[in-house]
């Protein structure tokens, strides 16, 4: 269920009218100067649903751009997990710097999520 949790963020973080981002679940090996990527890092599966913890990563040229994305464009559309099925409720557990230290090192920023989702 974990990576359909991810692979549905992805998704609807992908199909952000407002936004140019494009989402990928590992770091592509073409680094765009600008992306996201999707990992789960935690979380718990249990017989009826699953909550995951997912770290959303928002990577970009400053550290000021990926601050911006991050709370401006990626965040928002987070906390509209909610509206998909089978996501029940989502938590924002950080909004952090997390600058990757490279080579050749970029900066990021990271939002951790958990998601209440049922399981199917």
């Amino acid at each position: 269920m974990s990576l359909d949790l991810e692979t549905t963020v992805k998704q609807w973080i992908d199909a952000d009218p407002e936004s140019d981002l494009t989402a990928y679940l590992e770091v592509p090996a073409d680094r765009p100067q600008r992306f996201v990527t999707i990992e789960r890092v935690g979380g718990r599966e249990l017989e009826y649903s699953s909550r995951p913890t997912i770290a959303v990563q928002v990577w970009a040229e400053t550290r000021w751009q990926a601050a911006q994305l991050a709370t401006g464009q990626v965040l928002p559309r987070l906390l509209d997990l909610d509206l998909l099925d089978p996501i029940a409720a989502v938590t924002v557990e950080s909004v952090i710097d997390f600058p990757d230290p490279g080579p050749p090192p970029q900066p990021r920023y990271q939002i951790t999520i958990s998601l209440d989702a049922a399981t199917q």
